[in-house]
Parts: structure tokens; C-alpha cells; sequence
């Protein structure tokens, strides 16, 4: 079985660490758990590379401007789900394919409008994702 790989955006960066700042000043997460969340991200990202970051080329950006109006998503996210459907395109030639991780539901539903397969963090569980790499 081929090792399974996660892909994230460059701009996934950005956003994660968004993310864990809003955790911490709304007090879901202690500051503990932020810095350690922050320290295993850029661990895994810059010690470890078990994330392969994509960099967006510009004609990805250009490409991406119709899912804008398309799918009423903000521009990041019309990113994301051109690099995820490039991606996606690539791993289906070789007989593989992509799961979109993201609990952002625009960018979820405009992933599923696309044929993407979309796992969301904060409403399915770690079996049902289990399941989607197991069958990839």
C-alpha cells in the first residue's frame, strides 16, 4: 500500500495559526496547549516534512478567481479548492485520491460540488476519517 501523504497549502500556515491565536483569546484552548499545538505544527511541517506544502503559482490564484462567484467563497478559500482539485487530479491519475480537510462548511460544500472528498474536524469523527485514507 503506497504511504499516505498529507498536502496542505502554503497558506495553510497563515491559517492554522489564526486559528489556534482565536482558540486561545476566546479561552477554548490554555495558552499551554496553543504553544504545543504551534511547536508540533512547525514540527511536522519544517523537522519532520510529513506535510508536503504546495506553493500557489499565480495561474492557480488566476484559476481560482470563478470559484469566487461560483460557490460564494472568499478568495483564500477558492485557493485552497483550486490547489485541492489540481492535486486531486494528479494523485486520480495514479490511482489515488485526495481528502479535503476543512471545517469551514462554504469551502466544504464548494470541495463536495467538486467531486472532493471533505473530512470536517469538528463534526466527523477520527474512524470516519480512518476510513476515507484507508479506501484511498
Amino acid at each position: 500500500m503506497p504511504k499516505k501523504q498529507i498536502f496542505a497549502s502554503i497558506l495553510a500556515i497563515g491559517e492554522l495559526v489564526s486559528i489556534l491565536i482565536r482558540k486561545k483569546n476566546s479561552r477554548l484552548i490554555s495558552e499551554t496547549i496553543y504553544l504545543k499545538s504551534l511547536s508540533a505544527f512547525y514540527a511536522d511541517v519544517m523537522e519532520k516534512s510529513a506535510i508536503m506544502l504546495q506553493s500557489v503559482p499565480d495561474d492557480q490564484v488566476w484559476a481560482s478567481l470563478s470559484f469566487i462567484q461560483q460557490y460564494s467563497i472568499n478568495a483564500t478559500d477558492a485557493i485552497i479548492l483550486r490547489s485541492a482539485l489540481n492535486i486531486a487530479d494528479t494523485l486520480r491519475v495514479l490511482g489515488h485520491d485526495l481528502v479535503l480537510v476543512t471545517s469551514d462548511i462554504r469551502l466544504a460544500n464548494s470541495a463536495q460540488s467538486s467531486n472532493l472528498v471533505v473530512w470536517n474536524p469538528e463534526r466527523d469523527d477520527q474512524s470516519s476519517l480512518e476510513e476515507l485514507i484507508s479506501i484511498q
